[in-house]
């Protein structure tokens, strides 16, 4: 009899991910559209003679793809536990192993080691498709101050953002209502509570919710934010803080419930 460790399991999961067409072509689809998106905003910026080319501006337009596009990524974390419910696999998943937070971890790491090389690639290319249209002084390089944090922290957010999401999908189990829950924690609890809250509430609060604090490992500040963001460091710990808080919610109701 075969032993179930979790390298295995982390070698069937990733299998399973490897072996659908639409991981790949989620993957490409991410990577062709932020680039260019990336790319655009570039030209766009740099139509004129005597444009605005601070770090800043030229990291803040490379990766303003990486919010848009984090979306699709946490969807797809989602779907990674709420399809094989609404298929039925997770019963023979859990009677392969039967220990469920193995399961939860070989997807977490799973997805990261699938998606975090992608993520990299696609923030060294939208920085230097970006800045091709800006004037070659002002481009930035590697070895310059932020940089390689910047790039970093552009392949670490939407992964991070996608955990979040295949938290919620162990947590809630149903696509339509996990898909719902992250985008309105993602995407309208910060539009709302911009509005709702007073400025000197706002801006303690603010920066700790998932986006604005994945958004701070990859931005450069320079006073130009809608609120104020937290530094890199605190920034990456409260990233880390809600990805755990996702994960260990979705676990904890894997454990206790039938499939």
């Amino acid at each position: 009899m075969i032993k179930v460790t979790f390298p295995r399991v982390l070698h069937a999961e990733l299998g399973k991910l490897r072996a659908l067409r639409s991981t790949w072509v989620l993957f490409g689809t991410i990577a062709i559209l932020t680039v260019a998106l990336a790319g655009t905003i570039g030209w766009n910026a740099n139509r004129l003679p005597g444009a605005s080319n601070t770090p800043a501006e030229l990291i803040s337009r490379a990766f303003l793809g990486i919010d848009v596009f984090s979306l699709l990524l946490g969807a797809f974390g989602i779907m990674m536990v709420t399809g094989e419910y609404s298929s039925g696999l997770i019963r023979s998943t859990f009677a392969a192993v039967p220990r469920r937070a193995a399961v939860l971890g070989a997807k977490t790491a799973a997805l990261a080691v699938l998606a975090v090389p992608v993520m990299l690639l696609v923030g060294v290319v939208s920085l230097v498709v970006s800045q091709s249209f800006a004037p070659a002084a002002a481009r930035l390089g590697a070895g310059d101050p932020g940089v390689l944090r910047a790039i970093v922290g552009a392949g670490a957010a939407p992964v991070a953002l996608a955990l979040i999401g295949l938290g919620l999908g162990a947590l809630l189990r149903h696509t339509a209502t996990a898909l719902t829950v992250y985008v309105l924690l993602i995407l309208v609890a910060p539009a709302v509570l911009s509005q709702t809250l007073p400025a000197s509430v706002g801006d303690h609060v603010l920066k700790y919710i998932p986006v604005a604090a994945a958004q701070a490992l990859y931005a450069v500040r320079d006073g130009g934010n809608p609120f104020t963001m937290l530094n890199p460091g605190p920034a990456a710990l409260v990233t880390a803080g809600w990805v755990l808080l996702a994960l260990a919610a979705g676990g904890i109701v894997l454990w206790r419930r039938d499939p």
